[in-house]
């Protein structure tokens, strides 16, 4: 992989904000506040063409992101009245949260997949949203002092402004419907269930929000007890072998390229913490441990002790997509034992064994 946004990665080392910049003629990068993440910040991206241009990840909702959105604009020369069109890669706060006031004050139509606009009605019902939570926590073998910290780290969420739902539903491998631009759709599930990807063949870059980064793994969750959106992501990884764009334009941190090289980085990341939790499950007593027991003895970051609740919510769910893919390979199986998940190895070898 070789680095092609050298000033946004500078700027990443100094813990600085990243310049605006014109990417190639008629893509422009503008970056955007995320207020209190240490992502720090949403790359937005501005695609000209024949009758305006289309937005893409229009990040954070707050007064700081607005402000940085709109100058940014300026400094490209780009009105806000012409933005045709706003594609979200994922519904996540930092790339969708600004979509309505862009789409109020342009007039553009707001477009994501199915599966994206399915989380945000859902999303309506805060309720049933928490109590789903709840459960799938309980279920993980979270203790009750973690499902206090979270619901006190999320007491804003209730009052939060809900996102907009979509104007148009994108599937995988439509072309956007605005002219003298060729932009494909690639669905590439497993951050999230309806997380697309999008070809700009037109001037050859490839925006992959926050399924391909740079530097860091994409967290990649199970929040449900059913799904496994791992086996969903290592295929998205195999969809996007071969385009080989000129460069690779992720929402956070820099552009580079060299795409293939880094699925192999992503991919062999994902193979190491499949082998460890596999060997940690060997470990196990006979009754079997829960996914959080699991999550406590795998290694991350930093130590499982020092990571605040949030964090440790999206290690739980990334170490029960891992099970989940295990169990789908015969090398775990799962039981309930009063409502609580308990996981073994399946009988045969370790996985990589």
């Amino acid at each position: 992989m070789q680095v092609t946004g050298t000033r946004q990665r500078e700027a990443w080392r100094r813990a600085e904000f990243p310049p605006v910049e014109k990417v190639t003629g008629g893509v422009w990068s503008v970056p955007v506040p995320i207020v209190g993440n240490p992502l720090r910040y949403v790359l937005t991206y501005l695609i000209e063409h024949d009758a305006g241009f289309v937005m893409i990840d229009p990040g954070w909702n707050h007064p700081d992101s607005w402000q940085a959105l709109t100058a940014g604009m300026g400094e490209c020369e780009i009105p806000l009245a012409a933005v045709t069109a706003v594609l979200v890669t994922h519904v996540h706060p930092d790339h969708h949260g600004q979509s309505g006031k862009v789409r109020e004050l342009s007039g553009a139509w707001v477009g994501m997949h199915p599966a994206e606009d399915a989380f945000l009605e859902l999303r309506g019902s805060t309720l049933m949203l928490r109590d789903n939570v709840a459960a799938y926590l309980r279920w993980c073998g979270a203790p009750p002092s973690h499902l206090d910290e979270l619901a006190a780290s999320r007491q804003h969420i209730a009052q939060a402004e809900p996102m907009v739902r979509a104007d148009r539903l994108v599937e995988h491998g439509e072309t956007i419907d605005v002219p003298g631009l060729r932009l494909r759709t690639v669905w590439t599930p497993g951050h999230t269930p309806g997380h697309l990807c999008f070809h700009d063949e037109t001037h050859d870059v490839l925006l992959t929000g926050d399924h391909i980064l740079p530097r860091i793994t994409p967290n990649v969750s199970s929040y449900d007890m059913e799904s496994n959106p791992l086996k969903d992501y290592l295929a998205s990884l195999d969809a996007l072998r071969g385009i080989q764009p000129r460069e690779v334009l992720p929402a956070h941190e820099y552009r580079f390229t060299d795409l293939d090289s880094r699925l192999d980085d992503l991919a062999g990341h994902h193979r190491e913490r499949l082998a460890e939790a596999s060997e940690i499950l060997g470990g196990a007593a006979p009754g079997g441990l829960t996914a959080w027991q699991v999550a406590t003895g795998v290694t991350w970051s930093r130590p499982w002790s020092e990571l605040a609740s949030f964090q440790r919510q999206a290690a739980i769910g990334e170490v029960l997509s891992h099970l989940r893919y295990l169990q789908s390979q015969e090398l775990a199986a799962e039981s309930d034992r009063d409502g609580v998940g308990l996981w073994t190895p399946a009988g045969g070898p370790t996985f990589g064994g």
